[in-house]
């Protein structure tokens, strides 16, 4: 008696468990189009399946908190012509992905700074506030394209991308460039 109640008991477990595990491989949250207001992506609901281009309008910040995945549709991009915080852990990166089950290099676009965007500024060597990614991995799209713009971009990966890891087009020499400790391999260019 006790082993048929043990295996009913193990039996609900197992049910329960799947279901919670079913439950949270197929919760994501959409987005796409334009972030006109400060908007925050938060772990809680991730990841965020970018189904549409995405556009950080000037003026505007967008935060995305450490462990957050987002996951692209193929070709979509990630332009940033406001200010992005995107600051991860050590032990809890933000993670910038396809979003197909067996992934390869360019699934998706890039993630773009343009020279609207909001520069890193420091007080001496410690970063204080503009467009930041930290402890971030970009992995099977074509890369990061920063135009004229100074974003912190501080241990960093950028892994398995069809083009570039990072690609820089800098002709203005006031603005400075900010990329330190990151690893950068697999990607062709």
């Amino acid at each position: 008696m006790a082993t048929a109640k043990g295996r009913l008991m193990r039996s609900r477990l197992i049910k329960i468990i799947s279901g919670l595990i079913a439950f949270s491989a197929v919760y994501a949250t959409d987005v796409s189009g334009n972030i006109s207001s400060n908007t925050i992506w938060s772990l809680a609901n991730s990841p965020y399946v970018v189904t549409g281009n995405i556009l950080v309008a000037s003026g505007v910040t967008l935060t995305i908190e450490a462990g957050v995945t987002v996951k692209f549709d193929s070709e979509k991009v990630f332009q940033v012509k406001g200010t992005l915080i995107a600051r991860g852990t050590s032990s809890s990166k933000i993670t910038f992905t396809s979003n197909v089950s067996s992934p390869a290099a360019g699934d998706w676009g890039n993630l773009q700074f343009f020279d609207e965007s909001t520069d890193a500024s420091f007080s001496g060597s410690t970063y204080t506030s503009g467009s930041i990614m930290e402890y971030c991995i970009v992995e099977y799209g074509t890369g990061l394209y920063i135009e004229k713009s100074s974003p912190f971009i501080y241990y960093s990966e950028f892994r398995y991308n069809s083009s570039y890891g990072i690609k820089t087009e800098n002709p203005n020499t006031t603005t400075l460039l900010w990329v330190t400790q990151c690893d950068i391999h697999d990607n062709p260019i």
